[in-house]
């Protein structure tokens, strides 16, 4: 598949996904990220306003500060607090992504049981190895990605007007596409016992794929901020209060779902990509192996992939 296919195949199986989690009873695991994205959201706030509280105290209290100790301990206090705001807020895509690992591997393994009839026994020193890489794989991205921005800054710094504005703001917005996409699919390289290496090569390979994966998952989280930090601004009469509210409220739900859909949508693409079923690390499991035969049997039920094989079929016997 060239870039643009494995970009559509991302988006299809984002739409796809919704219905496969319903059709499934698979849903209620967006209940995780809502209470840890809610969590981290509000701990944002919490640093944000003791921030605040700090600086005010530094500033009513300056005449009275007698030694450079007391000064150096309230302004430690201050970037302390600034720190885990910044955390908590700027960095949650990644963190979401360390945090909910063991659900997201869970999940995706739980899909590919269903697509792919494969099953895999627990281990508690694999999920533990698992988390690790996880986070190994998420701190990768995140520096590589800031790596990356402050290079292009320096380069839009000699460019000027619409040119400079477009390296400014579209390539960064590109870069972490990539690299939250890198995130979801590398779940299913492990349980391909692919070493990170290997993964990355295997992602560099498909990048399309994982631009498609992660732009829906950062254009979630990015409208959720954007309303946010504007709705303060806001007039305040009813109406608009009332619009803009719920607007929130609803790019709130999705930025909180949307690394479960991101994870749907990597599994079932990569099951496209390379045949999950054929994963030899994987045990079969017959119940759901006949399951998905059962639904293959359905004459309404007439899968793209299949058709696409008979096609295939045909051309090879002319």
């Amino acid at each position: 598949m060239n870039f643009f296919q494995l970009l559509g195949l991302g988006y299809k199986n984002y739409f796809k996904g919704v219905r496969f989690l319903i059709e499934h009873k698979l849903y209620w695991f967006v209940l995780f990220p809502l209470i840890l994205f809610a969590g981290i959201y509000w701990l944002g706030l919490y640093f944000q306003s003791v921030e605040a509280r700090i600086a005010d105290e530094i500033s009513e209290n300056a005449q009275n500060i007698e030694s450079i100790r007391g000064l150096t301990w309230i302004t430690m206090k201050m970037l302390f607090f600034d720190s885990l705001h910044l955390i908590f807020t700027k960095f949650t895509l990644y963190i979401v992504v360390i945090i909910l690992s063991p659900v997201l591997s869970y999940l995706s393994e739980r899909i590919e049981n269903i697509i792919a009839g494969n099953k895999y026994k627990f281990n508690l020193k694999q999920l533990i190895s698992d988390i690790k890489r996880g986070i190994k794989i998420a701190m990768r991205n995140l520096f590589w990605e800031y790596f990356f921005i402050v290079i292009i800054l320096g380069i839009a710094s000699f460019f000027g007007g619409f040119a400079k504005n477009i390296i400014i703001f579209s390539i960064p917005i590109m870069i972490g596409f990539y690299f939250y996409g890198f995130a979801f699919m590398d779940y299913i390289n492990e349980r391909r016992r692919l070493n990170i290496q290997q993964s990355i090569y295997f992602v560099s390979k498909h990048r399309g794929l994982a631009i498609a994966i992660g732009s829906i998952y950062y254009i979630f989280f990015l409208s959720f901020f954007y309303v946010l930090r504007g709705y303060d601004k806001l007039p305040t009469d009813t109406g608009t209060q009332l619009l803009w509210g719920s607007i929130l409220v609803i790019t709130f739900i999705l930025a909180a779902i949307a690394p479960i859909l991101a994870i749907t949508s990597a599994t079932l693409s990569m099951h496209e990509l390379v045949d999950l079923s054929k994963n030899e690390h994987a045990v079969r499991d017959e119940q759901a192996l006949a399951n998905q035969n059962k639904e293959l049997e359905e004459p309404d039920e007439i899968d793209e992939g299949s058709s696409e094989n008979e096609e295939n079929k045909e051309d090879l016997d002319q």
